[in-house]
């Protein structure tokens, strides 16, 4: 069935698939003995152009039959979550092959399907907590080498604070932290008392594929960061949202750049006496703010392009009720059309290009819902900073 599936997508396939996304997709079927390293080689020749190397994957995985097909596709939905769904490959393999003559394959059964009426969940998550919850900032700057600087991260602190206040958030920076403490950071928050309805962490920092880089030179995993927030360690927030923004390098290569025409909880479980279980890793968002492999930009007044933009369209869109999916597609289109170039140290200059890659386990629609009162007071603000001679509207008497 699943290799039928890749045949049926296999255009559409060999249109997505972009470089990186190969890369990883090739290293996943090498550690799980799809593919060997003969075959990942005959792929990935340098003069064949993505296109070329994508078809070449969805062939000789699709002949290897179901089996390697399933684990192909598996890959695919941990590595691009956004390709696997527009392409509804859930719904391909969902359909049974017509005509079939053998007994149909033994299905695994689903509480979920079964109980789906019992269930009072609800297709937002709950954000109404006052305040909603705790966001934590992480901003490495000042490293020994003078040169790693990351000059115009402030900025970016700056930027997130004034947001996640407004939406109702306890706000608390860190600064300079080494990979270890960055790591001790998390554990403390993961045991904190004050968790709401929705947990948020912005690390921002030098880094490369594996993680963020602490002001010790050495690494913290991306996992190390997020993990202590999972449903065994932090049952605080189990069903609840746990947000992560990192902006970081992955790698040292540069996006190229193509051209394109536009027009071608548990508590309320309880409260209803209704149980259900969920996968402990469920309800995280893990926005990274450039690809596997490629470097994340940065300007030195104005900010990284990745957080200025998440801003704001974060701010515009829960003005308007939009879930966080949707704001981060807004991202990805805005960051991707940014221009800009990088001077290199032998005074070469290149084209400076990116886009974000979201990552998420997310069961319901993520909205974030200022406050009231602190909803109103920012559109004053917006409307004064419109029309400077407008005086303040005055505070009513209690």
């Amino acid at each position: 069935m699943a290799e039928k599936v890749l045949e049926q997508l296999r255009i559409k396939l060999k249109e997505g698939l972009t470089e990186p996304i190969i890369k990883s997709l090739l290293d996943d079927l090498r550690d799980k003995k799809v593919l060997g390293n003969e075959e990942i080689e005959e792929i990935v020749q340098k003069t064949k152009p993505r296109a070329d190397q994508a078809r070449d994957l969805i062939d000789g995985v699709s002949r290897k039959g179901t089996k390697a097909s399933e684990i192909m596709l598996a890959c695919l939905k941990n590595r691009d979550i956004y390709l696997y769904n527009s392409l509804n490959i859930d719904n391909h393999l969902a359909i049974p092959e017509r005509g079939a003559t053998c007994s149909p394959a033994p299905t695994a059964y689903s509480t979920t399907d079964k109980q789906k009426d019992l269930v009072s969940g609800d297709e937002v998550y709950k954000m109404d907590s006052n305040p909603r919850g705790l966001c934590v900032i992480i901003n490495n700057e000042n490293f020994a080498n003078k040169k790693q600087k990351r000059k115009g991260s402030q900025k970016d602190v700056d930027s997130l604070k004034d947001l996640f206040e407004v939406l109702g958030f306890l706000v608390e920076v860190e600064k300079d932290k080494t990979a270890d403490e960055i790591k001790a950071l998390m554990a403390k928050y993961s045991n904190d008392a004050r968790h709401g309805d929705c947990f948020v962490c912005c690390v921002m920092s030098h880094g490369n594929e594996t993680g963020v880089k602490g002001l010790d030179e050495k690494i913290c995993p991306v996992n190390d960061i997020t993990s202590p927030f999972d449903g065994d360690n932090c049952p605080a927030l189990i069903g609840k949202p746990k947000v992560f923004f990192i902006q970081a390098c992955r790698g040292c290569k540069m996006q190229s750049k193509v051209l394109v025409t536009d027009g071608a909880g548990p508590s309320r479980n309880q409260k209803s006496g209704k149980l259900y279980s969920i996968a402990k890793d469920s309800d995280f968002l893990i926005a990274l703010s450039t690809v596997e492999g490629y470097f994340s930009i940065r300007h030195p007044l104005s900010g990284s392009w990745f957080i200025q933009s998440l801003c704001k369209h974060l701010k515009e869109g829960s003005e308007q009720g939009q879930d966080i999916l949707r704001i981060l597609t807004n991202v990805n289109n805005d960051v991707s059309r940014e221009e800009g170039i990088i001077i290199k140290e032998n005074n070469d200059r290149v084209d400076a290009k990116m886009t974000p890659q979201p990552q998420f386990t997310l069961r319901k629609l993520l909205i974030f819902k200022a406050p009231k009162g602190r909803a109103a007071a920012s559109k004053r603000e917006k409307k004064q900073d419109k029309h400077p001679h407008l005086p303040p509207k005055k505070k009513r008497k209690s």
